[in-house]
């Protein structure tokens, strides 16, 4: 492992703002690794959304473009989280995302995949807000869909929840988030206990909870959601999500927050119950 891989893995065994000054340490280094520097400002930004930081994390994306964005690498692949900062940072009293983002994406080639997505990005705010565009994958406060013969695991429905496997259990969790279907998911979840298998479905449970103003609700299924998340590379070091879009962030309370910053989480939490 390298060391931000090294450092990102220390961080998610519950180290997170201990090992955020070598991150930043790390992303400020002006004749480093550009690839190290992307990817320690990468996980630096998500913890500082964590700790409620997000200015400091969309200063860092735009010192970091303005310095290596014409060198290319990695940094023009990967346009999450860097594009979120800005929008984060708005929506926390910071300065408007679009003109940042518009500035950003001028620093970088024209061929950049980064680059793009800022420029799709700031268009998007011609016509919805920050907290629209980053929300919009998610039905909160839309009608349910039909649960048809064309969905996934909508036979499951009707078989009592007891008899159905793990794996039928995340079928029919699913298909329920596919129609928006946060009454019924709301009574299983009243009736078993039991959160979705999902991440991405705890997501969508508690967003739905925090919108009709069930805070607690909402707090549960972040904490849920922890125990099953996974990062999609290296040095993605905590699921900023919750804590960026502004309806799960009312359920960040301070016990969510110092759970995300201080537990095991991913490949780490898993170490730990083997």
């Amino acid at each position: 492992m390298d060391q931000v891989d090294v450092l990102v893995s220390t961080a998610r065994e519950g180290r997170f703002l201990e090992v955020l000054p070598e991150l930043l340490r790390l992303t400020g280094q002006e004749d480093g690794d550009p690839d190290a520097a992307w990817e320690a400002a990468a996980a630096a930004v998500e913890i500082l959304a964590w700790d409620d930081r997000s200015e400091e994390g969309a200063e860092l994306v735009e010192n970091l473009i303005r310095r290596d964005g014409r060198r290319g690498g990695l940094l023009s692949d990967q346009d999450f989280p860097f594009v979120g900062a800005f929008h984060d940072a708005e929506l926390q009293g910071g300065p408007r995302a679009k003109p940042r983002l518009e500035a950003a994406a001028l620093m970088l080639p024209e061929e950049s995949n980064l680059g793009e997505a800022l420029r799709l990005s700031a268009q998007d705010l011609d016509q919805a807000s920050p907290a629209e565009v980053i929300h919009r994958a998610y039905g909160w406060g839309r009608p349910v869909l039909p649960l048809d013969d064309s969905v996934i695991g909508a036979e499951l429905v009707d078989r009592p929840f007891g008899e159905l496997t793990q794996r039928e259990r995340g079928v029919l969790w699913e298909a329920l988030q596919e129609v928006n279907d946060f009454p019924r998911a709301q009574l299983l979840h009243s009736a078993t206990g039991e959160p979705p298998e999902q991440y991405d479905g705890c997501l969508w449970m508690a967003g739905w909870y925090a919108t009709e103003g069930e805070i607690s609700s909402a707090e549960g299924m972040l904490l849920a959601a922890h125990g099953r998340w996974w990062p999609f590379q290296t040095w993605d070091a905590i699921p900023a999500m919750a804590v960026v879009d502004p309806v799960l962030r009312r359920a960040c309370t301070e016990r969510v927050r110092e759970y995300y910053l201080t537990r095991p989480i991913g490949p780490e939490a898993a170490k730990e119950q083997r």
